[in-house]
């Protein structure tokens, strides 16, 4: 009887070591490798001089508004009503295409900075899945963002097994 019990016990416990030897788990901070990354330098130097060249051009459109605005400032006091209406629609609208610019530059600068850093992300996702081969990993998960960086192919989705627990199936 002990005998038939240690069988069985054997018999359903060794599967199931076998199979926690076989999982292997990793984890990386993604952001603090990316950092440490020399091309990160260039990326941030063009990302830099690109968001410059962009500042520049709004300070230039504001201090044309601001020239507008004194000059109307100035000379306010001799302008017929029709004029003085004009001139401030005019002033007007230079604001609301300052602000317009202000948004498209920032959403360009976020779409230059995608731009700049995907070949990096991409040299660092492969560095990930190289190393998680070569060490067997089944997983690896980002420290910073929570995510699966890696997946390999003896992973197990238990996603039916869980639908039919849950009488979803």
């Amino acid at each position: 009887m002990l005998k038939k019990i240690t069988l069985i016990l054997v018999a359903t416990v060794l599967p199931l070591l076998a199979m926690a030897q076989t999982v292997k788990l990793g984890y990386i901070n993604s952001q603090e490798v990316m950092m440490m990354m020399p091309e990160v330098n260039d990326v941030e130097k063009q990302l830099a001089d690109f968001n410059e060249k962009n500042m520049k051009y709004l300070q230039d459109m504001e201090k044309e508004i601001q020239d507008k605005y004194i000059k109307y400032e100035q000379e306010k006091a001799m302008m017929s009503d029709a004029i003085r209406k004009v001139q401030e629609e005019e002033l007007m609208s230079l604001q609301q295409r300052l602000q317009t610019t202000y948004q498209t530059l920032q959403q360009e600068s976020q779409k230059k900075q995608a731009e700049l850093i995907q070949p990096l992300q991409e040299k660092l996702r492969t560095a990930i899945e190289t190393v998680s081969k070569k060490q067997g990993l089944t997983m690896v998960y980002d420290m910073v963002s929570g995510a699966i960086l890696y997946k390999s192919d003896a992973a197990i989705d238990i996603t039916p097994a869980v639908k039919k627990e849950l009488g979803i199936l």
